[in-house]
């Protein structure tokens, strides 16, 4: 031991200063794993779980947000076939009114048409009512020239009746 202690010597090494530093770490250490290690791992602890906990939170959220998502696009195609439903619902009642329309227009059309037969049956009727009188009028100057002499009123009115009785 001596032979390493005199090599050791010859390299500049002394062995009292190698077991005081020998001494002067085991005390250290023992006072770091005592005071310092503990709370260190302690808090290496706590930031390891903080983060798997923050790795869990991010997957929940992930798959919250793919339902989410899910859930949107859902409703998002609901949507879209309520749309589709009510497009159709509104052209079919377009479709209905316009029929209705055709329908209201067709029946005025019919009035209007049974109101111009009304109106061409009271021109008829006073077209021959007036094509009568004046028949009467035209019959009464050519008999009045044929008698050569006028009848009184009362007698004119009379003939002018018998005829009219005839020609009905």
């Amino acid at each position: 031991m001596e032979y390493i202690l005199g090599i050791l010597g010859k390299i500049g090494f002394d062995w009292r200063m190698g077991l005081f530093n020998l001494i002067n770490f085991l005390v250290v250490f023992w006072l770091l794993k005592r005071f310092a290690f503990g709370p260190v791992m302690k808090m290496v602890d706590e930031r390891q779980q903080k983060a798997k906990d923050a790795i869990d939170n991010f997957t929940q959220a992930k798959t919250e947000l793919q339902m989410a998502e899910r859930k949107a696009q859902d409703l998002i195609d609901a949507s879209k076939v309520e749309a589709n439903k009510n497009i159709e619902q509104s052209h079919q009642k377009a479709k209905e009114a316009g029929e209705q329309m055709k329908e209201k227009a067709k029946k005025e059309i019919e009035l209007l048409i049974v109101q111009a037969k009304r109106n061409i049956d009271i021109d008829k009727k006073e077209m021959k009512e007036s094509l009568r009188k004046d028949t009467v009028e035209l019959i009464v100057l050519a008999v009045e020239k044929i008698m050569t002499e006028r009848l009184d009123e009362k007698k004119d009115l009379k003939m002018i009746q018998e005829i009219l009785a005839t020609l009905k």
